[in-house]
């Protein structure tokens, strides 16, 4: 396949250009680029193509989410996020007892191999070994102290397809942990955190480089205080943002481009169950939520509870908070790529082909992902 007449956004920047597809594989990008013998051709119509959309924290999509303890669920998410330029992504499991989130994870794991969309590229544990002073709406009963056994035994249970965990740093065990992932390959992402500054520093030197969710559900900024907030902003972490200006004030997703160099930033939507829903009863981790001012809010206490936001409507809006356009795509793709080791994702030779195309007003007009058409 030949996409001609494209607005290339790569790591080197934007340009006018063609890409040649053979097997799958990014074969070739140019300005001019002779259609080969029996090719397919897309004309992108000047229509901007990037990297697909990479999702590392997503919890649910058009009804269906993790909490459906369900490959087939995952499976579905799969081929409904392929349709908004998701062309990757891991979905987001709540913390619960521990059966649970075994059964959970074994579950899940045999949704691996099977998508018909979106590529599966890991799964990523919410918890449990958190702080029961940022919740937010995780439940109480749920938050458990460090227990490397159950980790592992979590571990096993996904089949190696445990990629991601959110923890608290400051929390007792929390370097047992560490040292857990760093040894199985697990990005620990620092959230639901109470940690100091200084904590926080500390758990870098460990090597924990990344945070989850940026100024939601952790210690806040504050100039005698600088907290986890002051210390993702201002240290050498990589960061999630929720750029859907309710989690996060646009003048203050703004602030966080100017400060951060563009590869520390990954937008992630954090969508729950609901988002895109068109019918039936709206439900988050089995509690009902409701959609109140642009974010889904637990129900039974109006505490926010997660995100309606698309990965394409996250690429519109840190356009309009003030980030360059090419930074905007590699915070979709190149960024969150790089974060769990996937070599082969971007516009460059040898890549697969996992494209998204949009238009000015950022409307999805075509996705392949492995050069077919999803």
């Amino acid at each position: 396949m030949l996409i001609k007449n494209a607005k290339i956004i790569s790591s080197s920047g934007i340009s006018d250009g063609n890409i040649l597809i053979e097997n799958g594989f990014i074969k070739e990008t140019a300005p001019e680029i002779p259609a080969p013998a029996k090719a397919e051709i897309f004309d992108a119509g000047g229509a901007y193509v990037a990297p697909g959309f990479i999702d590392l924290h997503i919890h649910g999509y058009g009804g269906k989410g993790t909490e459906d303890c369900s490959a087939a669920a995952v499976l579905e998410m799969s081929v409904l996020l392929a349709k908004r330029g998701v062309t990757g992504f891991c979905p987001a499991l709540y913390p619960g007892g521990k059966e649970h989130m075994l059964k959970n994870l074994s579950a899940l794991a045999a949704a691996f191999g099977k998508e018909k969309g979106a590529k599966i590229l890991g799964l990523h544990l919410e918890g449990p070994f958190i702080s029961p002073l940022k919740p937010g709406v995780m439940k109480p009963q749920d938050i458990l102290p460090v227990d490397v056994k159950l980790a592992q035994a979590l571990y096993d249970a996904s089949a190696g397809h445990l990629k991601i965990m959110t923890f608290a740093p400051e929390v007792a065990g929390a370097d047992e942990l560490i040292k857990f992932a760093q040894k199985n390959n697990i990005l620990l992402q620092a959230g639901h955190t109470n940690a100091s500054y200084e904590e926080m520093l500390a758990a870098r030197k460990k090597g924990v480089k990344h945070v989850t969710h940026i100024f939601n559900a952790m210690s806040s900024f504050n100039h005698r205080a600088p907290g986890a907030a002051g210390a993702a902003m201002m240290e050498d972490f990589s960061v999630e943002i929720v750029a859907d200006g309710v989690h996060v004030h646009p003048a203050v997703v703004s602030f966080l481009g100017r400060v951060k160099t563009p590869e520390k930033i990954v937008l992630v939507t954090d969508a729950l169950r609901p988002t895109a829903q068109t019918a039936g009863e709206k439900l988050a981790n089995n509690e009902r939520v409701d959609f109140k001012d642009g974010v889904f809010r637990r129900a039974a206490d109006g505490v926010i509870a997660g995100s309606a936001l698309t990965m394409i409507d996250g690429v519109k809006n840190l356009v309009s908070f003030g980030f360059p356009l090419q930074n905007a795509a590699a915070a979709t793709a190149q960024n969150p790529a790089a974060l769990i080791g996937l070599k082969n994702h971007g516009i460059k030779k040898g890549a697969a082909a996992d494209i998204v195309i949009f238009d000015s007003a950022f409307n999805v007009k075509a996705i392949f992902i492995d050069g077919k058409p999803a």
